[in-house]
């Protein structure tokens, strides 16, 4: 293990690239980095602030934190909820992780 230690240690760097040659490599692997990790990220993002604009009363959602109501009320930043008889919390828009109306209700 110590032989092949000294033997990386000692070896000399070769001299073939240079910094132009690390440059073209990076761009390509910038390029996947964006499409496969920046770009749906930024495509989620758009998507949920469409559909925290089209927040209405009555649509059933289900929160960041897991609680699932009906919207009783939309003002500009919050959202008050009902999730059951009589009792209303209000949270900030941001809080509606999605809704919930297309999928089978229990």
């Amino acid at each position: 293990m110590q032989q092949a230690i000294g033997i990386f240690a000692q070896a000399q760097p070769s001299a073939g690239g240079g910094i132009a040659f690390q440059f073209l490599m990076m761009v390509p692997l910038l390029g996947i980095l964006y499409f496969l990790m920046i770009r749906p990220q930024q495509q989620k993002q758009k998507e949920h602030q469409e559909l925290l604009k089209k927040l209405t009363v009555g649509t059933r959602v289900m929160t960041s934190g897991g609680i699932i109501g009906t919207i009783s009320r939309v003002d500009e930043k919050t959202v008050k909820l009902t999730v059951a008889e009589r009792v209303d919390i209000e949270l900030v828009r941001s809080a509606v992780a999605t809704t919930l109306d297309d999928e089978k209700k229990d």
